[in-house]
Parts: structure tokens; C-alpha cells; sequence
């Protein structure tokens, strides 16, 4: 009798149309966090696959993903991030960067 192997990953399908249109009602007019990051970013739509697109931060911050596990959040919070400021056209002199580490 011969063992099933254990899969060492779920097996998940995604169907590429459906992920990119529902992604892009999820952020249509909103704006981004990463993670569990309280800085908000603006957000851009990236080329995909097979002329799809995604969403990502306007100042092209890095993460680990397609968004597909929750890595990218909508949020309607005003933009925080310094650089997606000046992107997408917020006045910056109005707001400080948030401060990524407490020294002292």
C-alpha cells in the first residue's frame, strides 16, 4: 500500500481575470497600507499578466506578494507616505514623514 504524499504547500487556484477585477473594486478611489504598516501609500495600477493589472504603492515600495493573502489593505486614510505625497500631487509641506524609529 502505497502512502499519499503530504503536500507541503495548499494547493490555491487563481483565477487571474477575477483576482484583477476584484482587486480593482476593492481600491477604486481608495489608497493602500502594506502589512500591518500604519503608513498609507497612494495607489497605481502595475501590469500583470495577460494585460491585467494590480495594485500597488504610488512611490513603488517594496512587499512580498500579489495582495492575494491580504499584504496589500484599502484603506480611505489620507496618504502618509512622503514620497506617494509628492506622486500623486498632496501638498507635502503639510505633513511630516511619520518617524520609522523611535531613537533615544
Amino acid at each position: 500500500m502505497s502512502a499519499e504524499p503530504i503536500p507541503l504547500f495548499p494547493v490555491h487556484r487563481v483565477d487571474p481575470p477575477g483576482f484583477a477585477a476584484a482587486q480593482h473594486r476593492m481600491f477604486a478611489g481608495m489608497n493602500l497600507r502594506i502589512g500591518t504598516s500604519e503608513t498609507v501609500h497612494g495607489v497605481i495600477w502595475r501590469d500583470w499578466i495577460n494585460g491585467l493589472t494590480l495594485p500597488a504603492p504610488a512611490c513603488r515600495q517594496g512587499w512580498s506578494g500579489l495582495g492575494a493573502a491580504g499584504e496589500l489593505q484599502a484603506t480611505a486614510r489620507e496618504v502618509t507616505c512622503r514620497k506617494c505625497r509628492r506622486i500623486v500631487g498632496v501638498d507635502v509641506a503639510r505633513q511630516e514623514q511619520a518617524v520609522l524609529f523611535e531613537l533615544g
